[in-house]
């Protein structure tokens, strides 16, 4: 962080088989997920589901959307008219039958807990799981102030993210929320350098990454401050820009974001320094020190005065992540052409010139580069 010291098809055997002679295998079964129907091929069971159950297939819609497999959570509060279903014969909650229409005002009246809903039409089938975690306000406030209170400390720790849990644990409506700050904050702790930063998982991203994505499936939902920022840096962390600048109310990283996101698609952008901009947010207690020194460079001027903020992370460009590493080089880029090294802006450019993101920036960087360079 910015401040923290991180201390079945049968068959019959020929009668003239001699006894002992094992029968031929079972041909490969493909039973329909929707209904009892079995195919011998994939290609027939596909072809099947999609002529067979196109309009006869029962749905569940939430809010507009169509209901799918995966448990859907549930965070704020929904009124009957946002659930609503499609050929439908019959709508079980909880193993109990009902209507769809008092399906629909129980559903919105849940608050806390998973729901089942099953709906079937015919032989078709469909089983959705919802998660509600609707937090009273108070509760959400009580998870606030523990965090404030973490913050205050200046300290970040396992004890310290323990103790904050312990405290927002009395806001009990608001599980969800307290679960996304404090595995945000075990990631930070991670990154940061307790236990081993360098650990990736079987795809090869780090670990702690595992932490903030998890961390923002659980807070993306929450009109929060503190969710806000953490949404924010996340979507910083992976280059998504447009994604930062909607999803926090801090003016530093909005508008860093927004600069990147000019610069990438060839518009125009500011050049003067952005580091006086009033954070406004959780952002900079809650970013971790790499995020934090990324937010340094690319808020700095790109007027011509060179910023020693680029000078001090140039050194060590090799050990950043190759996202962190294409938002300083876009910086540096246009600091060095602007304060006239058109060698160093050169080189930061054409490392930057093969990436998919940067075709619109490079047609523009080049043409400027040349005007500078006569």
């Amino acid at each position: 962080m910015g401040f923290w010291h991180t201390g079945y098809m049968e068959f019959h055997e020929p009668d003239s088989e001699p006894l002992g002679t094992p029968g031929p295998p079972k041909p490969p079964e493909f039973p329909c997920p929707d209904c009892a129907l079995v195919f011998s091929s994939e290609r027939a069971r596909r072809a099947h589901r999609f002529d067979g159950h196109a309009t006869k297939r029962p749905a569940l819609v939430f809010r507009g959307r169509e209901c799918g497999r995966t448990r859907l959570m549930v965070t704020s509060a929904s009124s009957p008219a946002d659930w609503t279903t499609s050929d439908v014969e019959q709508i079980k909650v909880n193993g109990r039958e009902t209507s769809p229409g008092k399906a629909a005002k129980y559903l919105a009246g849940a608050m806390t807990g998973v729901q089942i809903v099953t709906v079937s039409n015919g032989p078709l089938k469909r089983t959705f799981e919802f998660d509600f975690c609707l937090a009273d306000e108070d509760d959400l406030l009580l998870v606030d102030q523990a965090l404030e209170k973490l913050i205050s400390s200046r300290e970040l720790s396992r004890n310290a993210i323990d103790a904050f849990i312990m405290r927002a644990g009395r806001g009990v409506t608001a599980r969800r929320y307290r679960e996304g700050l404090a595995t945000y904050l075990y990631g930070v702790l991670a990154r940061e350098g307790d236990g081993d930063p360098g650990r990736v998982d079987a795809t090869g991203a780090p670990l702690y990454e595992q932490r903030y994505n998890s961390a923002v499936s659980l807070l993306s939902t929450f009109d929060r401050p503190a969710a806000e920022a953490i949404c924010g840096l996340v979507a910083l962390h992976y280059n998504q820009f447009d994604l930062a600048v909607r999803k926090t109310n801090s003016h530093r990283v909005s508008d860093v974001a927004a600069r990147f996101r000019s610069l990438l698609t060839g518009g125009a952008f500011g050049r003067a320094s952005l580091a006086d901009r009033s954070h406004g947010s959780f952002d900079q207690a809650l970013s971790d020190s790499v995020t934090e020194d990324l937010l340094d460079v690319g808020a700095a001027p790109l007027d011509g005065t060179m910023s020693p903020v680029v000078g001090q992370v140039l050194p060590s460009l090799s050990e950043l992540r190759p996202q962190d590493q294409f938002k300083v080089r876009l910086i540096a880029a246009e600091a060095m052409l602007a304060a006239g090294d058109v060698d160093g802006a050169a080189r930061h450019g054409e490392a930057l010139r093969h990436s998919k993101e940067t075709g619109a920036w490079y047609a523009g960087f080049r043409t400027r580069l040349q005007e500078v360079g006569r």
